[in-house]
């Protein structure tokens, strides 16, 4: 696959977890660029809202829905994910975990209780570790200030207060490894234009961080954890893992 192949399978993989179906409505926390909550739209058939911080993201999000003609369909929000409101049948957050902080994930969870539907769904998918440890200090201060990592027990802390159902927990860290190279390979082949954006000190820096991100990958330092929750009790959900890695349902 390429890249681009690869992140389409991965959004799907995430909505055949959800079971997402034509009409249903979806909140995500932390959308990015907005690729997860434009795809559920347009090829599922999905009303989303969702929501980041980051003020250019959110505007170049809404380009996006725009120009594939969804804007009726997904709306973006410049807010924080604990303002979130509403009620919906799906929560989804992918990457965003590891920005949240352990003190804050009880309030996580008290949103996600808020917005989900009796019958609601959700996932979460994070970079994780197998046992509790900082962040590294140079990716804190240089890349990624404030992240952590968690780990699965700690991810609990999210779910167990409000006894969410754990259904389903993959770690998918040797997919993540291979992203990254993909990203390294096209960082090198325009690092004379990045170093005329900013300096040679810059591309230097994006490089070990690549590289190194690459190694904590594939050697199992780090994780990528996807968890699919649910209301406690709830049984209309799949026997089997079957639906997961076959055509769209």
């Amino acid at each position: 696959m390429t890249i681009e192949e690869a992140q389409r399978a991965k959004m799907d993989h995430v909505c055949r977890k959800l079971r997402l179906r034509e009409g249903q409505t979806v909140v995500e926390a932390g959308c990015g660029w907005g690729a997860l909550a434009v795809h559920m739209a347009q090829h599922y058939g999905a009303t989303v809202r969702a929501c980041n911080l980051s003020h250019e993201q959110i505007l170049f999000a809404r380009q996006r829905a725009k120009a594939e003609g969804l804007s009726s369909r997904v709306e973006f929000v410049e807010d924080d994910y604990r303002n979130l409101s509403g009620r919906f049948d799906v929560f989804v957050s992918v990457g965003m975990l590891e920005h949240v902080g352990p003190k804050h994930y009880r309030a996580l969870g008290e949103v996600i209780h808020r917005c989900l539907k009796p019958d609601g769904r959700g996932l979460i998918h994070s970079i994780g570790r197998n046992q509790p440890a900082r962040c590294d200090a140079w990716i804190q201060r240089r890349v990624f200030p404030g992240a952590y990592p968690p780990t699965l027990r700690q991810m609990m802390d999210v779910l167990e207060p409000r006894g969410f159902s754990v259904l389903d927990v993959e770690n998918l860290r040797l997919h993540y490894a291979e992203t990254l190279k993909h990203w390294l390979a096209r960082f090198r082949t325009r690092e004379h234009d990045v170093a005329r954006m900013f300096d040679d000190r810059f591309v230097r820096m994006w490089r070990l961080y690549l590289t190194g991100s690459i190694s904590g990958f594939t050697t199992g330092t780090l994780q990528l954890f996807q968890i699919l929750f649910a209301r406690s009790g709830l049984n209309d959900i799949p026997w089997t893992r079957a639906g997961l890695y076959g055509v769209k349902e």
